[in-house]
C-alpha cells in the first residue's frame, strides 16, 4: 500500500507553536495597555506650584538695567502656612545660587544669617502666616540671574525638609 505522505504531525506542532506565540503577544499587549497609564502618572512633574515666581526684575529703582535680580513670589495655593516654617532655595540654570533663605518671615529673616539675599519683605512675610494671594519680594545679590536664565524656586518645610513647592520662570 502506498500511503501518501501526511503532514498531520507537523501541522499539529506548528499550530500549537503559533497558538502559544499569539497568546504571549496578546498577554504582553494587554500588560502594556494596563501599565501605560501608570507609567505616565509616575512621570508627573515633581512638586506642586504653591509659591509661584510671579515676576523677575533686572532693573533698579530708577529703571536702569543693572541686573538687580529681584523676585516676586505669590502664594497661589489654598492653605495657610507659617512663614517661619518655610525655607527656600534658588537655582539658576539648575545650579544652586547659594542664596540662603532660612525663613520666609521678614522679621526673623533680618537678624538671621543669610547670603545672597539683601532684603525680604511683603505682605506674605510680615506676619506669622503666609496667606493665599499674598506676595513676598526678594532682593537678591545683583547679577544672580540674567535675561534668558531659567530661575527655579524650591520652598521646603523646615521641620520635615520636604519640598512643598517648585516654581520656574525664564528671566
Amino acid at each position: 500500500m502506498n500511503k501518501e505522505h501526511s503532514g498531520d504531525a507537523v501541522s499539529q506542532v506548528q499550530g500549537v507553536l503559533i497558538l502559544v506565540v499569539v497568546t504571549i503577544i496578546l498577554a504582553v499587549l494587554l500588560l502594556l495597555m494596563l501599565h501605560i497609564p501608570l507609567w505616565s502618572a509616575g512621570l508627573a512633574p515633581g512638586p506642586p506650584e504653591i509659591f509661584a515666581i510671579s515676576e523677575l526684575k533686572h532693573l533698579n529703582e530708577m529703571g536702569t538695567l543693572n541686573y538687580d535680580s529681584r523676585m516676586t513670589i505669590t502664594h497661589v495655593g489654598t492653605a495657610i502656612y507659617r512663614s517661619d516654617d518655610l525655607r527656600a532655595e534658588i537655582l539658576v540654570n539648575e545650579e544652586d545660587t547659594g542664596a540662603l533663605i532660612n525663613s520666609m518671615n521678614a522679621h526673623l529673616f533680618i537678624p538671621s544669617y543669610h547670603i545672597g539675599v539683601q532684603r525680604l519683605w511683603g505682605p506674605g512675610s510680615n506676619g506669622f502666616y503666609w496667606y493665599p494671594g499674598c506676595q513676598i519680594f526678594l532682593d537678591l545679590t545683583d547679577g544672580t540671574f540674567r535675561q534668558g536664565d531659567l530661575v527655579r524656586l524650591d520652598v521646603y518645610h523646615k521641620d520635615t525638609d520636604q519640598i512643598l513647592s517648585r516654581s520656574e520662570m525664564i528671566a
